[in-house]
């Protein structure tokens, strides 16, 4: 899942919402987890082991909540989230503690404090997915964040779609529907990046789609690759693929979501951005205490 509608009603209940706010930017292998929400009893989801971590840390239940929803099998690079905490901490003391309690398919890269209001859905500015096809002829063994594909005829075409959905549009019909009220929201977006890039590697060759914009529709984006390699695989046409963009929720779809594991979360930006404390600055901020101390 790909999508930018508010957290659930219970995230925003999971713990206090007063104390000490911090912003945490997260990284994390998504195959081995249900997704990133809350969901049923015993669920391995980033919310939870998050939420675990947090609380070993403050004492208590904490305030947490994640910028995006991603379905199982989607990884993030940086997924931000804003936390609240009963005691004020030192960033470089919080990042560190998580990191010592948290399993190694999820790491924190950063943490900043924020205001008490800050949100981390409501207040980003854009975000940037990537996606990556392996084309080569045996299945991928080591690598599991790639489509896999034997081949692929026509791969100019990529970029040619590429460029169409650049801009402010309603691309709804690439999407899937939540039956909830969300399907009812304006699905106009603006995407500002839209990129396939190509490299030979490892005897395959290798497509990546970085894609840019103020927010995305739940499974938009894998359907939107699923449907650009439904065209470069010489199953539908150019045209095909105009007349689905101008559907809209109407669109008949010629091609199934891309599989999840191709997609990764690389950044929700935000204007202006927190003041994160990384482990490399933690690090050089304990050098410079280490060195002012007197001998």
């Amino acid at each position: 899942m790909e999508s930018d509608p508010g957290a659930s009603d219970r995230d925003l209940r999971c713990g206090q919402t007063g104390g000490h706010a911090y912003a945490l930017a997260v990284e994390f292998d998504g195959a081995g987890f249900c997704g990133t929400q809350v969901q049923g009893k015993g669920e391995r989801t980033l919310h939870a082991v998050l939420a675990a971590a947090l609380e070993k840390l403050d004492g208590a239940s904490v305030h947490l909540r994640l910028a995006s929803r991603l379905d199982t099998g989607v990884s993030a690079s940086w997924l931000t989230a804003d936390v609240r905490l009963r005691q004020e901490r030192d960033p470089a003391l919080i990042l560190s503690a998580l990191n010592g309690n948290l399993p190694r398919d999820v790491a924190v890269r950063a943490v900043a404090p924020v205001a008490a209001g800050f949100n981390a859905i409501s207040a980003a500015s854009g975000k940037t997915y990537v996606y990556r096809l392996s084309v080569r002829p045996v299945r991928l063994v080591l690598d599991r964040t790639a489509w896999w594909l034997r081949e692929l005829d026509d791969p100019e075409r990529l970029a040619e779609l590429a460029a169409l959905i650049r801009g402010r549009h309603d691309l709804s019909g690439f999407a899937c529907l939540r039956h909830n009220d969300s399907d009812d929201a304006d699905p106009v977006r603006t995407i500002t990046e839209a990129d396939w890039s190509h490299a030979r590697q490892d005897g395959a060759d290798q497509w990546t789609l970085r894609l840019s914009g103020t927010g995305f529709l739940y499974k938009q984006i894998r359907g939107l690759v699923g449907a650009m390699v439904h065209v470069a695989g010489g199953r539908a046409t150019v045209e095909d693929f105009r007349r689905l963009m101008a559907a809209g929720r109407n669109a008949v779809k010629f091609a199934n979501v891309a599989p999840a594991e191709g997609l990764r979360l690389e950044r929700v930006a935000y204007d202006p951005e927190p003041a994160w404390v990384s482990v490399a600055m933690a690090r050089a901020m304990r050098a410079t205490r280490a060195q002012g101390r007197p001998g």
